[in-house]
């Protein structure tokens, strides 16, 4: 039995252990990494352990049941790992698997996919952090049992660091030498090169062998994160082939409607480009606000980054406003708006999910409900 535990303890410790990749730059790079390991990029996908799997298996609170009678699902947590099982008990039938990697860093919620014959499956329960609730996967019809859909390459892109493929007999399969999360050389490129010149050579600080995106012109910089936060483009070149400091339109067809307004999740990049700030200032770019290397919820934070460019004196509401100018320019120009794109079906309704737009502008009806809140909320 302890030796048992012993190997249960010892795996855990190796999945939760981050890559060699990684490790290699925290020789010198300690603190950037100590951050960079707590943000959702990194955290994007991970193997299935008690850390990185956030939904609750407490009786009561580790069913979902659908609008088709007798159709439910349970999730279940024990010494072997976690799974889902499906019932159907009209038809007196069940099915289970095994939960194998998580996707999402669990801010918001987790999905989780499942290997059989060498591919990845996403299973049909998903986990909404906000409101503590198991769901419906995203575009998962209520009451249906479906264990069937297929994760192409290109979407692990965007939720991993590289998953190579492999042929078996005539059959394309995922290799296991995968690097989940994203990692240093998404961005960076592979640093194994430049870890072995640093070592020998400890006082050159000119960076040799490894990229630095802050030495992109705009429109490189914008495409590293377009990669994964641009929308929907069907690609032109295999998975994981774009390097960082390419043109992604090399790599990627453009959309398919290039009149349709972005949607807030997954096409940031779109919304930014729309934006009179992103249009006006060649420099502007995800960077200019955002420091990928540590986590960043502070909203009020972000308004900082505003009042660089943006004087509050000069503002047509200033008086009405008052001191809240230097706290609510995210909430009243950036406001949350609900997602086409990731859409929730429960046993009664749809529902979409919120996140915040990133297409910089004057929303008149979202100034008025802030300015009203702020009146009432006056002592």
């Amino acid at each position: 039995m302890v030796g048992l535990l012993g190997l249960v303890l010892s795996t855990l410790a190796v999945a939760q252990s981050p890559p060699p990749s990684v490790r290699s730059c925290q020789a010198c790079h300690r603190e950037i990494v100590a951050s960079f390991l707590e943000t959702a990029h990194y955290r994007t996908s991970a193997a299935a352990t008690p850390q990185s799997v956030h939904g609750r298996f407490s009786p009561g609170h580790n069913m979902l049941r659908t609008g088709s009678p007798g159709v439910y699902f349970t999730m279940e947590r024990d010494g072997s790992g976690f799974r889902e099982t499906a019932f159907d008990s009209a038809r007196g039938w069940s099915r289970a698997e095994r939960i194998d990697l998580v996707i999402g860093s669990g801010r918001r919620g987790q999905s989780f996919l499942y290997w059989k014959g060498g591919l990845l499956f996403e299973l049909p329960v998903s986990y909404l952090t906000g409101v503590e609730r198991w769901i419906n996967s995203p575009g998962y019809v209520d009451g249906r049992i479906d264990f069937e859909r297929i994760i192409q390459p290109h979407c692990l892109e965007c939720h991993s660091t590289s998953f190579p493929l492999r042929r078996a007999g005539g059959a394309v399969l995922y290799a296991r030498d995968y690097v989940v999360g994203i990692t240093c050389e998404k961005c960076h490129g592979d640093g194994r090169a430049h870890a072995r010149y640093q070592a020998s050579h400890p006082g050159d600080s000119t960076g040799r062998y490894i990229l630095n995106p802050a030495r992109f012109a705009r429109d490189r910089k914008v495409d590293g994160c377009a990669l994964c936060h641009s929308g929907e483009r069907d690609p032109k070149a295999p998975p994981f082939s774009y390097r960082p400091g390419e043109k992604l339109d090399d790599y990627f067809l453009p959309a398919a409607n290039q009149a349709a307004v972005p949607d807030v999740h997954g096409n940031q990049v779109g919304l930014l480009r729309r934006s009179k700030c992103f249009r006006s200032s060649p420099d502007f770019s995800c960077s200019t606000c955002h420091d990928v290397h540590r986590p960043q919820r502070d909203v009020a934070a972000f308004a900082q980054k505003c009042l660089a460019c943006h004087q509050t004196d000069t503002h047509p509401m200033a008086q009405e406003i008052g001191g809240r100018l230097l706290a609510d320019c995210i909430d009243c120009h950036m406001p949350n708006r609900s997602s086409q794109a990731l859409q929730i079906n429960t046993p009664t309704k749809q529902f979409a999910l919120y996140f915040r737009s990133h297409q910089i502008a004057i929303y008149p009806e979202v100034a008025r409900a802030l300015l009203q809140a702020n009146g009432e909320h006056r002592p």
